[in-house]
């Protein structure tokens, strides 16, 4: 037990269910964390935010910045490495020792991530139902996203009940068992800042679209002088720019246009309802960059190590090549179908847990058109 983990019988249990929703990495928090807000505003389940995955703390730090602190921060005995197989060794034990001493009623993940992967077996091996949110971003290649998209494929036939985006999920058996509640990362508070939320409404109402730059090393600078360039392309084209090279003069010339916003540092709300609103992220942060694609953006990584990527979805790709890249990500599909949120994505989420458990009618979990 460590200093960060709540000790069995602090919290009070006077729900007769009660569900642990696992995160182990930033686009899985910015899609249970509003869920643990619907579960606790309709009081009738009992929801704990368990942080955890092979950076315990960024998670943990994750659920703080958006507003729901983590119930249980499972940390690690000793640093894994970044491996699957060393993640998933260090994961197993620590998951069913907390599955055994919490004895939940259902476990909530989101995804494909290893932490999803090895949440859901050890609760299938515990025999506790799995609730699988967020599956309706399954595709037909089981390398894109690697390796998130294998581990789905494995979670599908583990899981219990299947919270969808946008109807049944692949290799999901059809039946009531599949519901389609809504991307829950639409439930997230809007940004603070009014010209970010602006942006992103004309991004759902298909007016613009959004290519947001997260740039640190010196290095990056050739690619803060290219962005004007995108600007000048496509007129529907919209940049953000955040980092240590917010300062220089190229960055000061980008912030003049007034397609552009160049601010020194993005908060994790903000930076969720952008990344996830873009239609692609530069950046020479690896961490940012992998979590991309879990917020259903492509990236690419500037001047990262050089390894063949599986698909589309992580381009690692030498700074002066940077603006082809993007173009040709832009050019795939130069006006893509907006995500629309309603805000209700969470509460379906909480209903369709609460049926499950039989403390509510079917619901009616699918968004009409007049909702949104």
């Amino acid at each position: 037990m460590t200093a960060f983990e709540r000790l069995i019988g602090e919290l009070p249990d006077d729900h007769e269910h009660d569900v642990l929703l696992v995160a182990g990495t930033r686009p899985a928090v910015a899609r249970l964390a509003p869920v643990a807000t619907a579960i606790a505003e309709a009081d009738r389940i009992r929801g704990l935010t368990v942080a955890t995955g092979p950076d315990p703390m960024a998670t943990h730090d994750a659920f703080e910045a958006l507003g729901v602190p983590a119930d249980i921060t499972l940390l690690l005995s000793e640093h894994p490495g970044y491996t699957p197989a060393a993640v998933a060794s260090a994961l197993t034990a620590k998951l069913d020792r907390l599955m055994v001493e919490q004895d939940p009623s259902a476990v909530m993940i989101y995804g494909g991530s290893m932490t999803a992967l090895i949440a859901a077996q050890v609760a299938f091996w515990r025999m506790i139902p799995v609730v699988h949110l967020q599956t309706g971003v399954a595709t037909d290649d089981l390398l894109c996203p690697f390796p998130e998209e294998a581990n789905r494929r494995v979670i599908g036939q583990l899981a219990s009940l299947f919270l969808t985006t946008s109807g049944p999920t692949l290799g999901s058996p059809l039946g009531p068992n599949v519901l389609q509640v809504g991307d829950t990362i639409g439930s997230n508070p809007p940004p603070d800042d009014l010209r970010f939320a602006k942006m992103v409404i004309r991004i759902a109402d298909g007016r613009s679209r959004l290519v947001v730059a997260g740039l640190d090393s010196p290095s990056s600078a050739e690619v803060v002088a290219d962005l004007p360039a995108l600007l000048d392309r496509d007129d529907d084209l919209e940049v953000v720019l955040f980092g240590d090279l917010c300062g220089d003069a190229d960055a000061e010339v980008l912030a003049r246009h007034e397609r552009a916003i160049v601010v020194p540092h993005l908060e994790l709300s903000e930076l969720v309802h952008l990344v996830s609103s873009a239609s692609v992220l530069v950046s020479d942060d690896p961490e940012l960059v992998g979590d991309a694609p879990g917020l259903g953006t492509p990236g690419v990584l500037v001047d990262g190590p050089h390894v063949a990527e599986p698909g589309d979805s992580i381009r690692s790709v030498v700074g002066r090549h940077v603006l082809d890249d993007v173009w040709r990500i832009l050019d795939v599909d130069p006006r893509p179908q907006p995500q629309v949120y309603d805000g209700k994505e969470a509460e379906r989420a909480e209903a369709a847990v609460a049926w499950m458990f039989g403390l509510n009618p079917f619901p009616r979990v699918a968004p009409r058109s007049s909702d949104v």
